[in-house]
């Protein structure tokens, strides 16, 4: 057993090292012998085959080493896979399973830049977008450990066709939704807090009263990681008054528990629908942006309170907003 790498198998034959991934009566090659142990593409294809062993099914088979099956294998098992949300992880699992059932018993050094232009080319739309930005990093993991002369995918961009994104909720969807939902259901509940925290249903549902000090609330984005700090306004304090003080969240199912991202998606949707609202959790998100441009913040301001990445995400939200005002400035000069 090599240090703190359980189950890893090194052995030196004839001057030539072999190595595999032992554990029970099975004894899997890692398709990197010839190298010395330290080499960092030994480590990655034992943290492939010991992540397959711990977190899949006992019957997952081993992919071949060299093929693009065995590199997502590779991907998968590393710090920067890790380091992804946890719904960035889901998406972008579903897609490598499609791509490795199509093509996963191909080799790397098979694989052309001009290839999957032409396939995502073909697939067109945001669906391209996306699997190219899975695709990347997969074929970059590989590039940096060496198993490919160079990545397919650099340099390779595909336009992003123009969209306005999730819808932003608007003055009479907002009264729809409060007409149908009074306070003290969760639904309003639920609506409430997004409307007045802009938090996306990842970290909506984990805020609580922890994450208030001095008169803001502060939380760490799931999906960029970057901090938002959102002013408890009035109304956002009625609002936290009339959760429960001893509960671990403000939103809690039936059960005292707080809900799933996917479940509190799941129950606004429905909620929506019922009020004839056809904005999301997003479109709150996106409301929370408008609502303080129309207040004279400044898109820096609003960043933070968000935990935008980039100005020019609050900048998209608040466009349409920048231009009623100026609008309303011209009359006025008139």
């Amino acid at each position: 057993m090599t240090k703190n790498r359980p189950y890893l198998r090194s052995k030196l034959r004839r001057g030539r090292w072999f190595h595999t991934y032992r554990r029970g009566d099975k004894e899997i090659s890692l398709e990197v012998h010839g190298l010395h142990p330290t080499n960092p593409k030994v480590f990655a294809a034992y943290c492939a085959a010991h992540a397959r062993w711990e977190d899949r099914p006992a019957d997952t088979p081993t992919p071949k080493g060299g093929t693009f099956a065995w590199a997502v294998d590779l991907y998968q098992a590393s710090p920067q896979w890790e380091a992804l949300a946890a719904s960035t992880r889901k998406s972008r699992s579903s897609i490598f399973r499609r791509y490795v059932e199509a093509q996963g018993g191909r080799y790397l050094t098979d694989i052309r830049a001009e290839d999957l232009e032409a396939y995502l080319y073909s697939v067109g739309g945001h669906a391209a977008v996306n699997e190219l930005k899975a695709l990347k990093p997969v074929f970059a993991h590989a590039a940096k450990l060496r198993f490919i002369a160079a990545d397919p995918t650099r340099g390779l961009r595909l336009d992003r066709p123009s969209s306005d994104g999730f819808r932003t909720a608007d003055a009479d969807e907002i009264e729809a939704f409060q007409k149908r939902w009074p306070v003290g259901t969760t639904e309003r509940l639920v609506f409430d807090l997004a409307l007045y925290t802009g938090a996306a249903r990842a970290d909506l549902v984990k805020l609580g009263r922890r994450n208030i000090k001095d008169g803001i609330l502060t939380y760490r984005r799931q999906k960029s990681k970057v901090e938002a700090n959102v002013p408890v306004t009035p109304e956002l304090r009625a609002v936290i008054e009339r959760t429960a003080d001893i509960s671990p969240a403000f939103i809690l199912n039936r059960k005292g528990k707080p809900y799933t991202a996917e479940s509190l998606g799941n129950l606004f949707r429905d909620a929506a629908t019922a009020a004839g609202m056809v904005a999301r959790l997003h479109g709150l998100r996106k409301a929370f942006c408008v609502y303080w441009a129309e207040k004279g913040v400044s898109t820096h301001q609003i960043a933070a309170m968000a935990g935008h990445l980039t100005l020019g995400e609050v900048e998209r939200y608040t466009r349409a907003v920048d231009r009623l005002k100026l609008v309303k400035l011209l009359m006025v000069e008139a």
